[in-house]
């Protein structure tokens, strides 16, 4: 992979975790949103994070990763 790849590969995951803390800020707010709308946004947040296991698993260079 190339410099730009990785920077890239690194800014999709640096974006999904800030995703992923606007969600919990979301979600710790439960009085705001109906039980649908709560077991929607903790499927996205499952689904970032999922993603996110995948592409730094895909990404590893180190040992123990």
């Amino acid at each position: 992979m190339t410099n730009f790849m990785m920077t890239m590969m690194v800014m999709q995951i640096s974006r999904a975790k800030r995703m992923i803390n606007l969600l919990e800020r979301l979600i710790k707010q439960d009085y705001m949103y109906t039980d649908e709308k709560l077991k929607e946004l903790k499927a996205q947040v499952r689904v970032l994070k999922e993603e996110i296991a995948e592409k730094e698993a895909n990404n590893s260079k180190g040992f123990g990763k």
